[in-house]
């Protein structure tokens, strides 16, 4: 079977051929840039799922941190290091920088 089928719309011919090979290899190129596009979508909407899932967590933990009437030195680290690591997953999502979760 060809890869190219080209029908003249003035006399009917029809003409078949197979891709050259520069016509080829930009067909894979195509498919492969395809492929990876699809692969990046889908780690980017899982990764932006994950964030936003641990933003809705984030939000009760600082509600419950914010309920201590005296905190320890422990619970203010690491109350300091959650909030770091939220403002981190915050800046990822606001840039859309969603190659990661960290």
């Amino acid at each position: 079977m060809a890869d190219i089928v080209i029908i003249n719309a003035q006399t009917g011919e029809v003409v078949e051929r197979d891709f050259t090979p520069e016509e080829r290899a930009q067909r894979d190129a195509d498919e492969a840039a395809a492929a990876l596009a699809a692969a990046t979508a889908a780690i980017t909407e899982g990764n932006r799922a994950t964030l936003t899932d641990r933003a809705a967590t984030a939000l009760q933990a600082n509600r419950d941190f914010l309920a201590l009437t005296t905190p320890s030195n422990a619970q203010v680290l690491a109350q300091v290091k959650a909030l770091t690591q939220q403002n981190t997953a915050l800046i990822r999502l606001l840039l859309n920088l969603l190659d990661g979760t960290d």
